[in-house]
């Protein structure tokens, strides 16, 4: 399992389908937080998701529409001899965190806080051990029932996201 950050805002107030997320999510983690650059290519991404060129560009341009502060969540720009990609509203979330170029420290140092700070609460969430892909496929597998009980309740899961995703 690898760490990345990602803003938890992306999926409360952008409409982002789940490939895009998945997308999004891998150029996130992908993203230079000492350099404050993007590392994204199409080919990387086609690799990793089974999916062709023509559908990777589509979802970037897809991610380009979606905006979150007021900046896209993909940039393209045509270069001299490349198409360039930028995450501007990614930057934006790292630096409110504290994050800056070549000088990442009291990012690290928030983040710590607000880890720790979380973990200190204590909640006990429905199925924790899930990941939130796991969970979908958790909560698709439910009786009506128990997933209407659920949706009463979205907060006893760490994922409450993930119920718009269950039909």
């Amino acid at each position: 399992m690898s760490f990345f950050l990602s803003d938890p805002n992306i999926l409360i107030n952008g409409n982002i389908k789940p490939l895009e997320y998945r997308v999004y999510s891998y150029c996130c983690s992908e993203f230079n937080v000492k350099k404050m650059s993007a590392f994204i290519r199409i080919v990387n991404i086609g690799g990793q998701f089974q999916m062709t060129k023509e559908e990777v560009e589509k979802i970037l341009i897809s991610l380009s529409n979606i905006r979150l502060y007021e900046r896209q969540l993909i940039s393209i720009k045509d270069g001299p001899k490349y198409i360039l990609f930028d995450m501007p509203a990614h930057k934006y979330f790292l630096e409110n965190i504290g994050f800056k170029k070549y000088k990442s420290y009291k990012g690290w140092k928030a983040l710590g806080g607000y880890l720790k700070q979380r973990e200190d609460t204590g909640k006990v969430y429905l199925y924790p051990d899930l990941d939130q892909y796991a969970l979908l496929e958790k909560l698709q597998g439910l009786p009506p029932a128990e997933l209407a009980e659920i949706k009463k309740k979205p907060d006893q899961l760490r994922y409450p996201w993930m119920l718009k995703s269950v039909n």
